[in-house]
C-alpha cells in the first residue's frame, strides 16, 4: 500500500506447431514515486514551453501600448516585423536548441539536455525580464529591443532542448503500460502551460510593465525544473546502457523498478538490443534499416502542423476580436484544449494511438470541411453574425479532433519508435522538423491569404487555403492507415524489434520476434494488434 504498485498483464503466447494457447503471467513491480518524479520534471520543462506561447499572445499585445511602461512601444506597434520576430523568436529559438539536440544528444544524455534547457529557460527569462528596465531605470529602445529579442531566442532555444529530451526520457524511464499516458500527459503539460500564461498574462495586462511581470513569472518554475533535474532525476537507463555502462544502467532502473526480478527482466531486453548492434556507436539515422521509423516519425509531426493547427488559431484570434469576445476567448480556448487533451491522455493506453490518431484526424476533417464552406459565406465587419458563430463551432470541433490526436499523439510515437542507437539523432530531426514546419505554416499562412485574395478576393481567399488544409488532412489519414503501427503495451525493445522486421515490408509482421519466452509472452500475439502492424 502507498508507493508502490503491482500490475499483472495476461498475454497469450501462440505456440507454432504441437499443442495449444498457453497463458504466461507477467508481473512487474514498480514505484509510484518514482515513476511520478520521473515524470513530473521533464513535463515541467513542457509546462514552461506552454506558458511562453500562452504569456506571449498578451505580451505583445502590451509592448503595443503606452502601459507596457517603455518608450519604445511606438517603435513594436508601428513594425510588423518587429512584432513578428517577438512572436516566433521564441520558435526560432526552438528550432535552433532542436538543431543543437541533434548534434549533442549522443553524448549528453536525456537529463543533461533538460538541466542544460533549465538554465537556458532561466537565462532567457531574465534577459526578458530586464529588457523593460524598472521604473527608475529606463532601457533605450536599441538596448531594450536587443535584450528581449535576446531573451527570445534563448527560451526558445531551452523549449527545443527540452522537448527534445523530455518525451525520450519519459519513454526510456516508465513502464510500457504506462508509456503512453505519461508521454501524452507531456502534452497535456504544454496545454495547461499554454493556459497558464494565458491567465497570466490576462491578470497583468493592465499594469504598468505587466509583461515583464509575465515574462519573469516562469523564473520560480525554471528553479524548480533545474533543481529537481539536477538533484532528483537518475540518467536514463537505455542511455547509460547506449553508453555500454550496464552497472549505472542497472542503478537507473532500481530507481524506478522494487523487485530484482523486474530490474533483471528490463535489464535483459536492453542486452538483447545492445547485442544485435555491432556498431552502435557509429549508427547514422539516414541508414535504410531505420527509413520505416523515420518515415513515420518525420510524416506525422510535418502532417501536424501542415494540417492547419497554426493557421486556425491565427484566425481565431481575429474571429474573436470581431465578435468582442477576445480576450475571454482565448482563455477558453486554453482550458478547452486542456479538457481535450486529458481525454485522449487517459484514453492512449485503452484504446491505443493508431485509433486516437485517426478518430482525431476524421473530426478535424469535418471542422475542416465546415470551415472551408463558412469562409466562402463570410462577411467582412464587426459582431457576431451566424456565419462567425458558426465558425467559432468548427474551430472548437478542430481543437477537439487535434488535441485528441495530432496533439499528443505525435510526440509519444516520435518518442518510442526509433532504435536506441539512432532515437536522440531522430527525435532530434523529428523536433527540427515540428519547428521548422510551424515557423514555415505561421509566416506563409497570411503571405499567401494576401496573394489569393489578389486573384479570388477576399471571399474566397480563406475558403480556399482550408480546402487545402481539408486535402491535407485526407492525406494525413491515408498516411497513418499505411504506415503508422499501433504500440501500446510494448515496450521500447519490443517496437524496436517489429519495426526493425518491418524494413523491406510496412505491414502484416508476425511476432514474436524477441528470442526469451517473457518477451515473447509481452508481444500480444492477437490478430488485431498483428493486424494494426
Amino acid at each position: 500500500p502507498g508507493s508502490i504498485i503491482t500490475v499483472y498483464h495476461t498475454f497469450r503466447l501462440v505456440k507454432k506447431g504441437p499443442g495449444s494457447i498457453k497463458t504466461v503471467y507477467h508481473t512487474m513491480n514498480y514505484s509510484k514515486r518514482a515513476v511520478g518524479v520521473c515524470f513530473a520534471y521533464p513535463a515541467l520543462g513542457g509546462l514552461l514551453f506552454g506558458y511562453d506561447i500562452g504569456a506571449t499572445s498578451y505580451v505583445i499585445n502590451q509592448l503595443t501600448r503606452a502601459n507596457s511602461g517603455v518608450s519604445w512601444y511606438k517603435i513594436i506597434k508601428h513594425s510588423a516585423f518587429l512584432q513578428g520576430l517577438i512572436t516566433s523568436g521564441g520558435v526560432a529559438g526552438a528550432l535552433i536548441g532542436a538543431i543543437i539536440a541533434f548534434r549533442i544528444a549522443a553524448e549528453t544524455g536525456r537529463r543533461k539536455e533538460i538541466i542544460y534547457g533549465a538554465w537556458l529557460f532561466l537565462l532567457g527569462a531574465g534577459l526578458e525580464l530586464i529588457s523593460g528596465g524598472t521604473s527608475s531605470i529606463k532601457t533605450s529602445s536599441a538596448l531594450g529591443l536587443c535584450l528581449l529579442i535576446t531573451g527570445r531566442l534563448v527560451y526558445g532555444i531551452a523549449c527545443g532542448l527540452v522537448m527534445h529530451g523530455a518525451p525520450q526520457y519519459i519513454a526510456e524511464m516508465t513502464p510500457a503500460s504506462l508509456r503512453g499516458t505519461l508521454v501524452s500527459l507531456k502534452e497535456a503539460a504544454i496545454v495547461l502551460g499554454i493556459s497558464l500564461g494565458y491567465a497570466v498574462g490576462f491578470a497583468v495586462s493592465s499594469i504598468t510593465h505587466g509583461w515583464q511581470l509575465a515574462f519573469g513569472a516562469s523564473i520560480p518554475l525554471a528553479l524548480l525544473l533545474l533543481l529537481g533535474a539536477s538533484v532528483v532525476l537518475p540518467p536514463s537507463a537505455r542511455w547509460l546502457a547506449l553508453r555500454g555502462d550496464m552497472k549505472a544502467a542497472q542503478r537507473s532502473l532500481e530507481f524506478i523498478y522494487t523487485t530484482p526480478a523486474a530490474v533483471e527482466e528490463a535489464m535483459n531486453e536492453l542486452r538483447q538490443v545492445l547485442a544485435q548492434e555491432e556498431t552502435i556507436v557509429e549508427a547514422s539515422v539516414w541508414d535504410h534499416k531505420y527509413r520505416p521509423a523515420l518515415t513515420i516519425g518525420i510524416g506525422v509531426v510535418l502532417l501536424q502542423q501542415l494540417t492547419g493547427q497554426p493557421s486556425v488559431l491565427y484566425y481565431a484570434d481575429s474571429i474573436f476580436e470581431d465578435a468582442g469576445i477576445g480576450a475571454i476567448a482565448t482563455v477558453f480556448v486554453g482550458i478547452f484544449k486542456l479538457i481535450a487533451t486529458l481525454l485522449a491522455v487517459f484514453t492512449i493506453d485503452k484504446y491505443g494511438r493508431r485509433y486516437l490518431l485517426l478518430l482525431g484526424i476524421t473530426v478535424m476533417f469535418f471542422a475542416l470541411f465546415g470551415l472551408t464552406a463558412a469562409f466562402a459565406f463570410e462577411s467582412s465587419g464587426g459582431g457576431l453574425s451566424p456565419i462567425k458563430l458558426s465558425i467559432i463551432i468548427f474551430i472548437f470541433i478542430y481543437i477537439s479532433g487535434y488535441q485528441a490526436g495530432f496533439g499528443p499523439i505525435a510526440w509519444t510515437l516520435i518518442s518510442e519508435i526509433f532504435p536506441l542507437e539512432v532515437r536522440g539523432q531522430a527525435v532530434a530531426l523529428a523536433v527540427q522538423t515540428n519547428f521548422a514546419a510551424n515557423l514555415l505554416v505561421t509566416f506563409l499562412f497570411p503571405v499567401a491569404q494576401t496573394s489569393i485574395q489578389a486573384s479570388l478576393g477576399s471571399r474566397f481567399s480563406l475558403s480556399f487555403l482550408f480546402a487545402i488544409f481539408t486535402i491535407l488532412d485526407i492525406y494525413s489519414f491515408f498516411f497513418v492507415k499505411a504506415y503508422v503501427p499501433e504500440t501500446k503495451n510494448l515496450s521500447l525493445e519490443q517496437i524496436q524489434a517489429r519495426l526493425m522486421k518491418r524494413t523491406n515490408r510496412l505491414s502484416s509482421l508476425d511476432p514474436p520476434l524477441l528470442s526469451s519466452p517473457t518477451t515473447n509472452a509481452m508481444l500480444q500475439t492477437t490478430e488485431d494488434q498483428d493486424a494494426s502492424f
